[in-house]
């Protein structure tokens, strides 16, 4: 039975073969949570980065008065260690009127996994 595609996520890796993702912002933690399901991963990262998420307008003006590119979330110390770790950092972006986050996905996952998970959610992955 196949599932129906909902929506788009782009992805692509960045400097030092980060995976890394951009989805709008209404459905990206909906999809942080899938992932981490799926791909059992994930624990303190995955909860700050939706607070994040979910306060998008506080933190995006915080990187903006920082002149941050990137908000990295808190991670457990034991998790890291346990290689329990999903997200690395998170951008907060606003084109146009759509507010955008791009999920840059700890080392330890590659192209191949991601895309497979989001394939499996049933999101159109868009390379």
């Amino acid at each position: 039975m196949a599932r129906r595609v909902s929506h788009k996520v782009k992805l692509y890796t960045v400097l030092g073969d980060y995976v890394a993702i951009e989805v709008e912002a209404g459905t990206s933690i909906e999809l942080l949570r899938k992932i981490q399901k799926v791909l059992n991963k994930g624990g303190e990262d995955v909860e700050d980065s939706i607070r994040m998420i979910q306060h998008f307008d506080v933190f995006y003006s915080l990187m903006c008065r920082k002149f941050k590119d990137f908000l990295t979330p808190k991670k457990n110390i034991s998790e890291l260690l346990r290689g329990n770790v999903l997200v690395d950092k998170i951008k907060l972006a606003k084109r146009d009127d759509e507010k955008v986050v791009v999920i840059v996905f700890d080392k330890s996952l590659n192209k191949d996994l991601i895309e497979k998970a989001l394939t499996e959610l049933g999101y159109e992955v868009i390379l």
